[in-house]
């Protein structure tokens, strides 16, 4: 079992590793008293996990309900979320009750916002199964849904009580779906940690990866975010922009996509690969740097093929991103591996000239 702590000044949680059900429990009991437990995961999770995960809190005495939204991004809708408000009253959920999340980033991000709005909010739980939200998603309280305008507009802040990562859950995923949750493992090597990059370039490249190195990719990623979140919990100081590299590109394709194309990860990771390119065609960093992220994005298995993709409507999209200010372009670039600069400011023509260049380089 490994712990980490996320040390914040109003509602500090802790990350839990293990595969015990048994330190599931213990940590569970120690933050939540009430019976009342409300689990919120997708319908491809509740096929596999939902009964067993169900009986290990009826046999430690709590009482539980549950609700499935639909898996993939068009869970995370606002037909979604009303639908749990329904389901949770007609389940009996009141104010001290407890929301689980059991499931992949797109149910933490619902279950979140119900969790944090539902009769002004409840405690809540992240219990991820898929390694993207194991190491991203769970861990910093960002809660949301989609709207027909773009990727995560409505949504707030509202930290777990406790994340319990069970890499147990990994064995039950498809590749692609592994490959997904690597794209926000890499992206932690190449903002924070070139020895981190070193380690994941060697592992990716032999291809064998077992529950030792997933273990480890999750420690670290939870790590990395985990001291960003504490500097930065609500997106104030700007400190934790830099979480959302690759992420610019990666929401404007995903809904130009309509979500129907790209996994999450794999939007994140053309992402990240155009903004190494547009570091280097700024003369932020050197070529060296651009080659060693595509190196190991083709390491972790990565493809890129951007047919029918528009670049003056994606650049509509980013101009529109969350992070924009006053619909200014804004990036998290590459200086180097581990070295990045979170909040810079690109001219319409620069990004336009580069995003150009990149599809037409990945078709």
């Amino acid at each position: 079992m490994q712990t980490i702590k996320v040390r914040l000044k109003t509602n500090p949680y802790n990350i839990l590793i293990s595969e015990s059900s048994a330190d599931f429990v213990a940590a569970f009991k120690k933050v939540f008293r009430a019976k009342n437990i409300f689990i919120v995961t997708d319908s491809n999770v509740a096929k596999i996990h939902l009964k067993s995960f169900s009986d290990i809190l009826k046999k430690a005495g709590f009482q539980t309900s549950f609700a499935v939204i639909p898996a993939g991004e068009s869970g995370k809708s606002i037909a979604s979320l009303s639908s749990l408000y329904d389901k949770a009253l007609k389940a009996g959920l009141d104010r001290k009750g407890c929301v689980i999340a059991l499931g992949g980033g797109v149910v933490g991000d619902v279950a979140g916002f119900f969790a944090a709005t539902y009769m002004r909010g409840v405690k809540f739980v992240q219990a991820p199964t898929t390694l993207l939200a194991m190491t991203d998603s769970s861990v910093g309280g960002k809660t949301a849904v989609n709207t027909s305008g773009g990727k995560n507009i409505a949504g707030t802040f509202y930290q777990p009580s406790f994340v319990w990562i069970n890499s147990f859950y990994l064995a039950t995923l498809d590749e692609r779906q592994l490959k997904n949750g690597l794209a926000e493992v890499v992206k932690y090597a190449f903002t924070f940690d070139k020895n981190f990059y070193d380690y994941l370039q060697d592992v990716l490249e032999k291809g064998i990866i077992g529950a030792d190195e997933f273990n480890y990719m999750i420690f670290k990623s939870c790590s990395y975010k985990a001291r960003v979140v504490e500097k930065d919990e609500k997106e104030v100081t700007g400190v934790r922009a830099v979480l959302n590299f690759g992420h610019t590109l990666a929401h404007a394709i995903e809904t130009f996509t309509k979500y129907k194309k790209f996994l999450h990860g794999e939007a994140v990771a053309a992402g990240m690969l155009y903004a190494a390119k547009l570091s280097l065609d700024l003369k932020l960093c050197g070529k060296e740097t651009f080659l060693q992220v595509k190196e190991l994005l083709t390491a972790a298995g990565f493809v890129f093929n951007f047919k029918n993709l528009n670049a003056l409507k994606l650049l509509e999209l980013m101009k529109k991103d969350k992070k924009s200010v006053n619909a200014s372009l804004r990036f998290v670039l590459l200086k180097d591996i581990g070295k990045s600069i979170s909040d810079a400011e690109v001219k319409d023509g620069a990004a336009l000239k580069t995003l150009k260049e990149f599809l037409r380089e990945n078709k």
